[in-house]
């Protein structure tokens, strides 16, 4: 059975979320790629939505595309580069090491023996035109306070249940995925896309809050180009393996894997004494539709390496048709992919794309509008991270007797757009004395906060001397350069934006802490 391979490249502009427990049970990391669930998720969201289904699997057309396993999502890797974007993006292979120094890198599957003083490789790599490029990955650490209720506590909160540390991926980075689907299953899929005409997807956890919106883009049809299968052959995970059945080692996953990819190529394979360059790893994921995790299942990590040795003749096209199949369980959201990897006696390793001199870019009205709004938001993430920062630092002292009121009030008058002043003048105005002496009994910084708020004499913002650009880490001259691309003042936020915004966050974080207080 042969399959037909259609590619596209997603843009995050928004913070993306694919949350895995970290090792100390409070950091929240995030996944490095995207998950092909993820995006089959999406996809099927928007199709139910596209035709009011309400039970979306008696549709045919529902359930041959997302249901049947006819169609496999497979994981989108990132990419780094939009040159590298007809390239062939994985994870890392397990085999390759570089030296210290970073003068060399060798291919263990071609080595006669390991080298001391060389180091595995991490990370993801394209390749393209017989180069192998490494690309990373640009993540950054959220904190933040959970949601009252058990209901919207996330994994990863504190043992008080209050505090957790999150990972995501920042903005303005690539990833390339691929649909593979079966030959009844390719004209079909190719038809919805077109009638969906998707342009964007939603993905991971907190899409609600200004997170995972990805710009999505289908890529040129590339030809298939087969491999010659020489002498030592070795089958790459492109994504994790899930056997079927348990296992304590990897030779015993491996044997499984062989043994499914022998039935299928009526050919005997080699189970024993082979070469393997394997890491395990534990899967899971977040279904949305039950609010739920899926249970944990132990996996061959992407990037593993098995020998592979046939004892008869197959040629490479239908290796290659059975492998795409996929292996193991859950093929349909792209696990158990593999590859044919053949050894590299000098592998050329390329950690950074030469930067290309731009000349005389021009950007429509409509491209410099999203930019601004993509670098607004980013700058308002900034300032909502620092005043949930200051609101749970010991620099907050709440004496108030009825603290919570007053904060909660507070924080209703940052909602209603007026600016600034007004929102300093019905504080100092219309507030009564009661509210104000509530106001004054909780210090900042051993000010009270009644004077903070209204700027009284001798007082200042909290974030007064605060440059929000450069919290964002881009380098001066980047920063110039999009200033030149889309105008002097896109990294400039309004006075009345931030001041409703900072204290916004920093009255939902003081009144969680008022709470707290209230109840020891």
């Amino acid at each position: 059975m042969s399959l037909k391979k259609l590619e596209f490249v997603l843009e995050n502009i928004d913070p993306l979320l694919f949350a895995e427990r970290g090792a100390d049970n409070i950091l929240v990391t995030t996944k490095r790629y995207i998950p092909g669930s993820a995006i089959r998720g999406a996809l099927a969201h928007l199709y139910i939505n596209a035709h009011k289904l309400q039970n979306a699997y008696e549709d045919a057309t529902f359930f041959d595309l997302f249901l049947s396993g006819k169609v496999r999502f497979l994981t989108a890797y990132p990419i780094g580069y939009r040159e590298l974007e007809q390239g062939d993006a994985f994870v890392m292979p397990l085999s390759l090491m570089r030296s210290k120094d970073k003068t060399q890198t060798v291919d263990l599957t071609a080595a006669a023996e390991n080298k001391a003083g060389f180091k595995k490789l991490q990370g993801f790599v394209v390749k393209k035109d017989n180069k192998l490029y490494q690309i990373d990955t640009d993540v950054k650490i959220e904190l933040h306070m959970s949601r009252s209720g058990a209901g919207e506590r996330i994994t990863g909160s504190s043992r008080e249940g209050n505090v957790f540390n999150y990972e995501y991926l920042e903005p303005g980075q690539l990833f390339k995925g691929a649909y593979l689907a079966d030959d009844d299953a390719a004209e079909l899929l190719e038809k919805v896309l077109r009638e969906l005409n998707v342009e964007a997807l939603h993905l991971g956890r907190s899409k609600s809050a200004q997170y995972g919106k990805c710009l999505y883009a289908e890529t040129p049809a590339k030809e298939a180009q087969q491999t010659a299968l020489d002498d030592k052959l070795y089958l790459l995970a492109q994504t994790p393996y899930i056997a079927f059945g348990s296992w304590q080692r990897v030779e015993q996953a491996a044997a499984e894997l062989l043994g499914e990819l022998e039935a299928r190529l009526d050919c005997e394979v080699a189970k024993d004494g082979l070469q393997i360059f394997a890491a395990a790893e534990s899967i899971d994921g977040y279904v949305g539709v039950w609010q739920a995790k899926k249970q944990a299942e132990r996996a061959l990590s992407a990037g593993t390496l098995i020998e592979l040795r046939l004892n008869g003749a197959v040629d490479s096209a239908k290796l290659q048709a059975a492998l795409q199949q996929g292996l193991g369980k859950g093929t349909e959201d792209g696990f158990g992919q593999f590859v044919i990897w053949q050894p590299l006696a000098k592998p050329e390793l390329v950690e950074k794309l030469p930067q290309k001199q731009q000349k005389n870019i021009v950007l429509s009205n409509e491209v410099k509008k999203t930019a601004k709004k993509v670098i607004r938001e980013r700058l308002l993430q900034e300032v909502r991270q620092q005043a949930a920062q200051d609101a749970q630092s010991k620099d907050l002292k709440i004496n108030a007797a009825n603290a919570h009121n007053i904060l909660k009030r507070v924080e209703g008058l940052m909602y209603s757009g007026k600016t600034k002043r007004d929102i300093q003048m019905i504080i100092s105005m219309d507030f009564k004395d009661a509210a104000k002496k509530n106001l004054t009994a909780i210090k900042y910084k051993g000010d009270a906060l009644y004077d903070i708020l209204i700027e009284g004499p001798g007082h200042k913002l909290p974030y007064s001397d605060m440059d929000w650009t450069r919290k964002v880490k881009m380098s001066k001259g980047s920063l110039k350069e999009l200033q030149k691309l889309i105008g002097s003042n896109a990294f400039e936020l309004d006075a009345d934006e931030v001041y409703r915004e900072y204290w916004l966050w920093f009255m939902r974080h003081a009144v969680k802490l008022s709470k707290k207080e209230g109840e020891q």
